[in-house]
């Protein structure tokens, strides 16, 4: 009987079991000889020589202009800024986290009487290496910036690279925690929020992200980090000390990761496997649309809530687009939140928090105004849901007594409304902000008026976008046809760039507004040429987008 085998002899016989099942599945697996395997290694290298090398080097030249000098931004926003991402990161894991297996491993393997933390451990390993690693190389790379300008030495760059990778785990970690449960994943990421909020307001330094936030922004005297001397730098022994605890705490989180994944229902995983496969098939096929569909959870507040409909059918259209954002309380926050970010992203390519007269740095405004308007065009897809379904029935019989062409303008106030205020808001935290820590905000160059208008035509160019995704409709047969070339078959980029076509069309559109933005606004006056500009470009989308409509 089972009740009759020990403990240690049941974990040999389940870990043995295991090696068998994962020895069968690599015989069936197509073996990489030794030339192949060489190939790898050496496409590998010449990637890292070619394309990495510069592209850090590149990173690091920028960062030595586009980073603020040290003792400029407080510490306590930074590590604000660090735990709201951890804490994004815990909300996230409601979608899938670390612990993930493919189906058919799912339904034989983890319905056996294999332990699940084995199953489990390793892609939780892989998943907390790569947020180490990811965390690592973004504090590495600030590491060597300080280095660049000789504000620190060796000691500090090394408690930099080990607190960013022991963050990056965290967040992994704080994944995984959000795949148990919205009883798990609500209560934490509250915690983290209320420790920012703490950060803020009180100047708390005790936890994990204000003690690294303050090695990136404060490489001098900061509380905390240790005994300074008389060049202002903290004592190297003290960093390298706190550093080494923040990455052994990392470690034990990610040794017992795999007991507290074993507290997943098979359920649970089996649908997010499920979840994501169809992900993976609708974004290969070039049907971005549906992809989008599968994520986000069930709504379950607000189902009792009824709409009472309106005699005038444009506020019978913004009640029900209104109704849809209550009733997705935190897509609606994280759209805002999104939304701001972008903005402020904007607002200080632009220039915001400038001193003086000086001239526009036109590589910071394109490099800051692409992911920005990327950012505004993806987090503006939460109020765009109505947009989206009169658009899905623009090729039939409509139910309303209006033209698809109607129904989509009215289904813009509401998203267009949420996200001008949304810009507004990040732009005036970003002109606050740089106000706090000193700089003179408000020169002739740099005003704060022009600022907050280039990010209401930031949400309006993100916007225009949002409606030629919502009338994409399914991919043309002729992408799909393969196209023969000396190397092979080249049909999947057509593919990717149909796929692609909104977020590459927001990043170019973000690269080039930017810099003409920054130009009016450095000429002075009414920046006329930048909303002719913005005018133009917003036109063009919309022209696409009633191309698709028509057709």
């Amino acid at each position: 009987p089972c009740s009759s085998v020990s403990p240690i002899r049941g974990s040999s016989l389940a870990a043995s079991e295991l090696r068998a099942v994962r020895r069968v599945l690599r015989g069936r697996r197509d073996r990489a000889d030794a030339s192949e395997v060489s190939y790898r290694i050496y496409l590998a290298v010449m990637l890292a020589i070619i394309v990495g090398a510069p592209l850090v080097r590149g990173l690091v030249l920028w960062n030595l202009d586009a980073l603020p000098e040290p003792g400029v931004t407080p510490a306590a926003t930074l590590g604000a800024a660090l735990t709201v991402l951890t804490a994004l990161c815990v909300l996230a894991g409601a979608q899938g986290g670390p612990a993930r297996a493919g189906l058919p491993q799912i339904d034989l393997l983890y319905t056996s009487a294999i332990p699940r933390r084995r199953l489990l451990a390793a892609p939780i390993a892989r998943a907390v290496a790569l947020g180490a690693g990811v965390g690592g190389f973004g504090a590495g790379m600030v590491g060597a910036t300080r280095v660049g300008r000789g504000a620190i030495g060796a000691p500090r760059v090394v408690a930099l690279a080990l607190g960013g990778a022991a963050l990056g785990a965290f967040a992994a970690i704080g994944m995984l925690l959000g795949q148990l449960g919205r009883a798990v994943r609500w209560p934490i990421a509250a915690a983290l929020a209320a420790l920012a909020a703490l950060q803020l307001s009180v100047g708390v330094t005790g936890d994990p992200w204000s003690w690294v936030a303050g090695l990136v922004v404060q490489p001098g005297d900061v509380e905390g980090l240790g005994n300074v001397d008389g060049y202002g730098r903290a004592d190297s022994g003290s960093m390298l000390w706190g550093a080494g605890l923040l990455a052994l705490g990392a470690l034990l989180l990610a040794i017992v990761s795999p007991w507290i994944a074993a507290r997943l229902r098979w359920e649970a995983l089996r649908e997010q496997a499920a979840q994501w496969d169809a992900i993976g098939v609708s974004a290969v096929s070039g049907d971005p649309k549906a992809a989008l569909a599968r994520l986000g959870a069930p709504v379950w507040l607000g189902r009792k809530w009824r709409l009472r409909p309106s005699h005038r059918l444009t506020l019978a259209i913004i009640a029900r687009d209104l109704l849809g954002l209550r009733r997705t309380p935190a897509r609606s926050l994280v759209a805002f939140a999104g939304v701001a970010a972008a903005a402020a992203m904007w607002s200080l390519g632009l220039g915001a928090g400038d001193a003086g007269a000086a001239d526009p740095d036109f590589v910071r405004a394109a490099a800051l105004g692409a992911p920005a308007m990327l950012l505004a065009y993806v987090a503006l897809q939460a109020g765009c849901r109505g947009l989206a379904t009169a658009a899905d029935g623009a090729g039939s019989v409509s139910l309303l007594p209006a033209a698809p062409e109607v129904l989509i303008s009215r289904h813009l106030i509401v998203p267009l409304v949420f996200g001008v205020l949304a810009s507004a808001f990040g732009a005036v935290v970003a002109l606050w902000w740089f106000s706090t820590v000193g700089v003179r905000v408000g020169a002739p160059m740099f005003g704060a008026g022009p600022i907050i208008a280039a990010s209401g035509v930031l949400v309006a160019v993100a916007l225009s976008l949002r409606v030629l995704a919502s009338l994409k409709g399914t991919i043309p047969m002729r992408i799909l046809a393969p196209v023969p070339t000396p190397v092979g078959d080249a049909s999947g980029i057509n593919v990717l760039l149909w796929t692609l076509d909104g977020p590459i069309a927001a990043l170019l559109l973000g690269a080039v507004l930017s810099p003409v933005w920054i130009a009016g606004i450095a000429a002075g006056g009414v920046p006329t040429v930048a909303l002719l500009v913005s005018a133009v470009a917003l036109a063009v989308v919309l022209i696409w987008a009633r191309v698709r409509l028509v057709s």
